[in-house]
């Protein structure tokens, strides 16, 4: 009893003392507002994008609409730099990246294929590699590395695989324009077209040009077994909502375009480039706890959501994308 209230005592004193200290209102962020907001247009979007997001999808949206677009600073917190512990996510696809910009490894017949680069030759070096070392792989085993789009978080380690190990590379004509005149960007390679597909041994990879988040950006469309199970993988080469007008109606419409291909092919599993985009911290913990037998596992993967939710979630990005329009006082054309 007594030391219940020695202990009681002392959060009193703690709280005394905490409360007792002043504010530093300069390290307080302040919200984004938007002066020219088309106010009717910015309501009609945020409503139709939360009820098509419904309970399952409301994190996307809530992060798309509502945080990334009014509370920059929370959505950056989220997405800061930090150690991931590498991770095998389905059967031979493996998480090789960062917090703040995710990097994956698929292990074919014919090697690895790698999914972007990081955002350095460090970050490839002391972070991919060693991720690939893990389950047994070296750099000297990457049969390809793929870059999603022209941002140096994404090609920024590329260069040095190049050096390194003479990683083949690829990816889009325009994102190959703008990455051999930026400083530090790999050397050009190979292009991949819009609905080109590449096969590397067993795995198959489809590449599908959307441009908006940047102009060479490119989605990816490839299989993924769970415990031998096949699934479909959808990858949006590049979620971020882009500035002006123009770059804001071709994502428009290229998550249109998207959509249709996913739904006709069947994609039933989301996964991203940055992992606040498709669940990848929340999904690699319950995947560390997830109870599998010889015969399948007692629960569903988390990353596998459904060809219907698929479409939704590239639905309510769209959605996003015309409420920061509407927000700016941008009239689209779309």
């Amino acid at each position: 009893m007594l030391s219940s209230l020695l202990l009681a005592a002392t959060w009193a004193i703690d709280a005394i003392a905490q409360s007792a200290r002043p504010t530093n209102f300069t390290a307080l962020f302040n919200v984004t507002t938007y002066p020219d907001a088309q106010v009717a247009n910015v309501s009609q979007y945020l409503n139709q994008a939360a009820l098509l997001a419904g309970d399952d999808l409301d994190d996307h949206f809530q992060r798309r609409c509502i945080t990334g677009q009014v509370y920059d600073d929370i959505a950056d917190s989220a997405q800061m730099p930090g150690f991931i512990p590498p991770i095998e996510v389905f059967d031979g696809v493996y998480f090789v990246g960062q917090s703040a910009v995710s990097a994956w490894a698929i292990a074919t017949e014919d090697g690895l294929v790698i999914i972007d680069a990081l955002n350095n030759a460090e970050e490839a070096e002391q972070i991919l590699i060693p991720g690939l070392q893990h389950f047994g792989y070296d750099g000297s085993d990457i049969a390809a590395l793929i870059i999603t789009h022209e941002h140096f978080d994404h090609y920024g380690g590329a260069l040095w695989l190049q050096d390194t190990y003479n990683t083949t590379t690829f990816a889009s004509e325009l994102a190959w324009e703008a990455m051999e005149v930026a400083e530090g960007g790999p050397r050009r390679d190979q292009i991949v077209t819009d609905g080109q597909e590449l096969t590397f041994g067993n795995f198959s990879i489809r590449f599908i040009a959307t441009p908006g988040h940047t102009p060479g950006s490119t989605s990816l469309i490839f299989p993924v077994f769970d415990h031998g199970n096949k699934h479909l993988v959808g990858l949006n080469g590049g979620a971020g909502i882009a500035r002006n007008a123009t770059a804001k109606e071709d994502q428009i419409e290229s998550y249109f375009k998207l959509a249709s291909i996913a739904e006709e092919a069947g994609v039933d599993t989301l996964l991203a480039n940055h992992q606040t985009q498709d669940r990848s911290l929340t999904n690699f913990e319950l995947l560390k706890v997830r109870q599998c037998v010889p015969r399948g596992c007692l629960q569903d993967h988390p990353s596998v959501i459904g060809t219907e939710a698929f479409v939704r979630y590239l639905q309510v990005q769209s959605l996003c994308a015309r409420v920061q329009a509407a927000r700016s006082g941008q009239s689209l054309n779309v």
